[in-house]
C-alpha cells in the first residue's frame, strides 16, 4: 500500500465555456487556444525565494483573426482556505475594474517571477499533524483577443472563473479563443524538487533533432485512424526520478517520484494522450512508446512532449513536424 502524505502540486486549465464536440476529439490533438504546462524552475520553493514561471501555450486555430496572447494576474495567491484555487476570486474585485479592458494590468508573456512570503508556511492552515507547507497559486491566461474582469460570467458558483476574453468589438469569445489556468507552489521546511531533465526524444526509433524538427510522409486515407503510425519515446534522464518524502511505502520508506509525459500536436494526433516513464516502485519503464499518426495535409506542424513528475517537476520539448 502506498501512503501520500502531502498535497500535489497541479496545472489546471479550464476553458470558460464549451460543448462537446459532435465528434470525439483526442486532448492531444491541438486545435485551439492552449495552455500545456506551466514550469517553475523551483516547483518547491523556499519561504521568500523568487520563483520563475514559464509557460507552453501553443495556438492550434485554423483560422487567427487576432493573435494568442499570454497574461498574468500580477499578485501570486497564497494560502486559500481550504486551498482551493476559487477562494482567490474574490479578492480580484479590489484589484481589476469590472467590464475594463486588462491588457495594460496583466503582465504579459511566457515568463512570469513571483516571490513567496516570508511566512508562507507558518500562515498556512492546514491538517493538524500533517505536513508543514505554504502554498502559492498563480493565474495564466491565454487569450486570441483582450481580457476583462467580468464576475456575471462566474454565474454564481465559487469556482466558476469571472475573466472573459472579448475581441475587438466586444464579442465575447468562446473556449477555442481563451484559455484560464492556474500552477500551485508548494513550499516545505524540509524538502525541494527539480524539474525532469530531457535526455531526448526518439522518432521512429532514431533520436530526433528536436531544432531541426521531424518529416514524415503525409496520409491520404479519409480518417485518421487509418493512417500509418510512427512511435515516439520521450527519454529522461534517471536522476530525475527523486525520493518522494510525501510518499510512503507500507514500512513507512518514502518512494521515488511517478513521472509521465503528455504529447500534444497541432495537424495529427497521437494514439495515447499520457505514458508513464518512471515508476515510484519498479522505476524506469519499458515499451513506453507513443503512436504518432500521419498527418492528412501537407505542411509544418508542431509537437510537444511535456514531462511530468507527481511533485510539480514538469520540463518540456517543442518540436517542428513536417508532412510532405
Amino acid at each position: 500500500m502506498i501512503h501520500r502524505k502531502c498535497p500535489p502540486f497541479a496545472l489546471f486549465a479550464v476553458a470558460l465555456v464549451g460543448a462537446c464536440a459532435k465528434t470525439y476529439t483526442p486532448s492531444n490533438c491541438v486545435q485551439s487556444v492552449r495552455i500545456l504546462a506551466i514550469r517553475a524552475d523551483a516547483p518547491y520553493a523556499s519561504p521568500g525565494a523568487t520563483v520563475h514561471l514559464d509557460v507552453l501555450a501553443a495556438d492550434g486555430r485554423p483560422s487567427k483573426p487576432a493573435p494568442m496572447t499570454i497574461s498574468w494576474i500580477k499578485q501570486a495567491c497564497e494560502n486559500p482556505p481550504h486551498d482551493n484555487y476559487y477562494e482567490c476570486f474574490p479578492s480580484f474585485a479590489g484589484e481589476f475594474k469590472e467590464g475594463a479592458d486588462l491588457t495594460s494590468d496583466l503582465p504579459a508573456g511566457t515568463s512570469f517571477t513571483t516571490q513567496l512570503s516570508a511566512d508562507i508556511i507558518s500562515s498556512h492552515l492546514g491538517t493538524s499533524g500533517g505536513d508543514l507547507y505554504g502554498l502559492s497559486i498563480v493565474f495564466a491566461m491565454a487569450c486570441a483577443g483582450h481580457v476583462e474582469y467580468q464576475p456575471s460570467l462566474a454565474r454564481g458558483t465559487p469556482d466558476g472563473v469571472p475573466f472573459g476574453c472579448f475581441d475587438s468589438s466586444e464579442h465575447q469569445l468562446g473556449p477555442n479563443d481563451f484559455v484560464f489556468s492556474y500552477a500551485r507552489i508548494y513550499s516545505f521546511p524540509d524538502r525541494a524538487n527539480a524539474n525532469p531533465v530531457i535526455d531526448k526524444l526518439m522518432f521512429g526509433g532514431n533520436t530526433a533533432d528536436v531544432d531541426s524538427g521531424v518529416t514524415v510522409r503525409h496520409c491520404t486515407a479519409s480518417s485518421v485512424q487509418d493512417c500509418s503510425t510512427t512511435a515516439v519515446d520521450t527519454v529522461v534522464a534517471p536522476s530525475s526520478q527523486e525520493l518522494d518524502p510525501g510518499t510512503l511505502d507500507a514500512n513507512g520508506n518514502p518512494l521515488k517520484e511517478e513521472i509521465w509525459v503528455d504529447y500534444y500536436v497541432a495537424g495529427t494526433q497521437f494514439v495515447n494522450d499520457t505514458e508513464v516513464l518512471y515508476d515510484p516502485v519498479t522505476g524506469r519503464l519499458t515499451g513506453t512508446e507513443d503512436d504518432l499518426y500521419a498527418p492528412r495535409e501537407i505542411g509544418g506542424m508542431q509537437l510537444w512532449a511535456v514531462v511530468h513528475d507527481n511533485r510539480g517537476g514538469v520540463n518540456w520539448l517543442n518540436v517542428p513536424l513536417s508532412a510532405n
